[in-house]
């Protein structure tokens, strides 16, 4: 593997990345275990969603011309009270993983929720996938509730932990 391999390029993601972001969400669709979705995002879906404004953003992990991961930030409520509070997703391709990707995703979703003044960021996450519980823990997400049995996959009812991170202007 040559060094051009290693490098990782994070930017705002566009609606020309529509479909391959939505080729990534749709593989954790048919392989299960960390979305509830059972239907497949079109392209469209997804183009419409990255084109809100902020505090929503988008961002892409890329290599070369491969497109290997990406993650949001989006409102949590558009209830006037949750206006300074967003849910995050990441999702890595299966090319992708090991690569860090998620680190440099998490670390630019991050930044974007302090500039846009954003203090309070939500992973719901199912109960039982500790790889992704892990991820948002080093990343200084804590853990604070279970909701039982909220969700069905498999014929069998699934627990959602809920984690939260605060974002304090002066760092702390």
């Amino acid at each position: 593997m040559s060094l051009s391999d290693l490098r990782i390029r994070i930017r705002h993601a566009t609606e020309n990345d529509a479909a391959r972001v939505a080729e990534i969400y749709n593989h954790y669709v048919d392989v299960g275990g960390a979305t509830f979705d059972t239907v497949h995002l079109s392209s469209e879906m997804v183009g419409q969603r990255i084109k809100q404004p902020k505090p929503d953003g988008w961002y892409v992990a890329e290599s070369g011309e491969s497109l290997l991961g990406w993650a949001s930030a989006r409102r949590y409520s558009d209830r006037f009270g949750y206006r300074f509070c967003c849910e995050t997703a990441i999702y890595i391709a299966p090319d992708g993983q090991g690569r860090q990707i998620g680190n440099q995703l998490q670390q630019r979703v991050d930044q974007h929720c302090v500039q846009c003044n954003l203090h309070h960021a939500v992973a719901r996450i199912i109960a039982d996938n500790q790889r992704s519980l892990a991820f948002h823990y080093r990343h200084g997400y804590e853990m604070v509730g279970i909701q039982k049995e909220i969700g069905r996959m498999n014929d069998q009812w699934v627990d959602v932990a809920i984690l939260q991170k605060i974002f304090r202007p002066d760092g702390n």
